[in-house]
């Protein structure tokens, strides 16, 4: 019985450490999001984007706004 337990044991703490796939997955995405941004001519601000830059998208995993200056 306490084999069972301890194996059971190790087996949830297994498959509960998937926090660092996930966290390696957003930043992925996060670095394909900002790529893409800085692809198409713009940048990502913390803030909202200034009166002569438009905002085409936005940027991965915070929603940061991705901005462009208008020609």
């Amino acid at each position: 019985m306490r084999t069972l337990c301890s194996l059971l044991l190790i087996c949830c703490l297994l498959f509960s450490y998937t926090t660092p796939a996930v966290g390696s997955l957003k930043s992925i995405g996060y670095e394909a999001e900002l790529d893409h941004c800085h692809t198409n001519g713009g940048y990502c601000v913390r803030a909202i984007c200034p009166p002569s830059a438009r905002r085409p998208g936005s940027c991965f995993p915070e929603k940061n706004p991705c901005c462009k200056y208008m020609k």
